[in-house]
């Protein structure tokens, strides 16, 4: 029989923060609170329903339930964690909006090729400068290790909503370039300070979920730059409001600076050096190699496979546009569950125990899909969709957690770089390989690459799930410069 006035752990009930059982004449009762910023309507019905077979068991004299609910992260979050993971989300969805990689540059490319008169080939020219944007960001891959994740978090998003709105204003092809270039500089400094400050803050049990979060946070801002398009392509002043959007999020940012608290790692290493060269010598030169290359090899599947999506079901398979549109809306909403599961079960089970089966499987989906006919490519997208999201939230934790504090941005940084240096040749090499295969069976051949790339992964990379970060990433006081 549970006491009058018994205080609830995270074990009973998640998330929720002052929960307490009492007893009244109607029955019992659970009240709560939930201290989460910004996405709190998503948990509430969630803990809500929690509360309410509490309530039931306490009113039968069961005992309380204390299994963990699906939506509940491994370990429990506190309210300031809690806090540094919905920011975190927040700002990931605003500069998804007009910045990310699939933002408002790719949606509205259609719109400014009209407006400036810019035909294919100055596109792609165009689309590879800003893509090089990224090789810039190492000039700020140490601020967020040198001045605090905080200020470079709140200096770039602020950065970003200004110059999103600018560029919507450029009055030339060349500007408008430009000013993508300097904007996927900022987001790359923006990004990974948001990743590195939640794996600083968040429990160890808890990385790789928080991390798959960001993932999902993303793909709304991306949803949102969509449904900007018809906006942008009314004309120039409805192109020039589609990026002019992007200030509307800047009271958000301004709210989210004055919650946001600096990482209390961050701060118990500042006065170390922070320098790229600590990346290059031992003990972290072999983990930035092992990152480095199969990230770079498996970029180099991933990318061409995404980026031909599109072009292979209408050219390659023959799809309606419409067939089209819907196949690529069923992978992608497989993506989002397996962001969070695999996530969840990484936290729960192990980086390795779920990403090695994920990456094989859906390597093995891909293939299928890209050279299966008739109804194949129906079941092997989403499942290699999904698995594969569930691969890459397992392994998302890897590139904080095998690098010590001072350094941890500037080793995702690297790491980021060569992400895009391996899809910039793994499209090259699609481009040899159609001159004798299909596009199907080039990208298939391109996963000769992701199969090293596990084949790395299975041999060297470390389980992580459950450990410090000191202890992950070798993080004393003899691995100091």
């Amino acid at each position: 029989m549970p006491a009058d006035g018994q205080t609830l752990g995270p074990e009973q009930l998640p998330v929720a923060s002052s929960a307490e059982l009492t007893s009244t004449a109607a029955g019992h009762r659970v009240t709560w609170r939930l201290e989460m910023p910004y996405f709190g309507a998503l948990w509430r019905p969630l803990i809500a329903r929690r509360a309410r077979r509490i309530e039931r068991a306490a009113d039968r004299g069961e005992p309380l339930p204390r299994d963990r609910p699906w939506w509940a992260p491994p370990e429990h979050l506190g309210p300031e964690q809690q806090a540094t993971i919905a920011i975190a989300a927040l700002l990931t969805a605003i500069y998804s909006f007009g910045g990310g990689t699939l933002g408002l540059l790719s949606t509205t490319l259609p719109a400014a090729a009209d407006i400036y008169g810019a035909d294919d080939s100055t596109l792609a020219v165009g689309l590879a400068v800003v893509r090089g944007g990224v090789v810039v960001a190492l000039l700020v891959g140490t601020l967020a290790d040198r001045l605090g994740r905080r200020r470079v978090i709140v200096s770039a998003a602020i950065a970003h909503c200004v110059l999103v709105a600018a560029i919507g204003l450029a009055p030339g092809f060349g500007l408008y370039v430009g000013g993508h270039l300097l904007l996927r500089t900022i987001d790359t400094a923006l990004a990974i300070a948001l990743a590195v400050i939640v794996i600083e803050r968040v429990p160890a049990r808890s990385r790789a979920t928080s991390l798959a979060l960001l993932a999902v946070a993303s793909g709304i801002g991306i949803g949102l730059a969509t449904l900007a398009l018809p906006l942008a392509e009314s004309g120039r002043a409805g192109f020039a409001l589609a990026y002019g959007a992007q200030l509307l999020a800047i009271p958000l940012v301004l709210s989210a600076a004055r919650t946001l608290e600096e990482s209390p790692r961050f701060i118990r290493h500042q006065s170390e050096p922070h320098a790229y060269r600590e990346l290059l010598a031992a003990p972290y030169r072999r983990r930035l190699l092992m990152l480095g290359i199969a990230t770079l090899l498996a970029a180099a599947f991933v990318a061409p496979a995404l980026e031909f999506l599109t072009q292979y079901l209408t050219d390659g398979r023959g799809l309606s546009a419409g067939a089209a549109v819907l196949l690529l809306g069923l992978m992608g909403l497989a993506a989002g569950p397996g962001l969070i599961g695999g996530g969840i079960l990484a936290d729960s089970h192990g980086r390795r125990t779920v990403a090695i089966p994920a990456f094989i499987a859906s390597l093995a989906a891909f293939v299928a899909f890209y050279l299966g006919s008739g109804i194949l490519p129906w079941i092997a997208g989403p499942i290699a969709a999904a698995i594969g999201a569930a691969g890459g939230a397992a392994a998302g934790p890897y590139g904080g957690e095998l690098f010590p504090t001072r350094i941890r941005s500037a080793a995702q940084t690297l790491i980021l770089v060569l992400t895009i240096v391996g899809s910039v040749l793994g499209l090259g090499a699609i481009a040899l390989l159609r001159d004798s295969l299909t596009l199907g069976e080039a990208i298939a051949a391109n996963g000769l690459g992701a199969v090293v790339a596990i084949i790395i992964f299975i041999a060297y990379f470390p389980e992580t799930a459950g450990r410090d970060l000191d202890e992950t990433s070798i993080d004393s006081p003899a691995a100091r410069p």
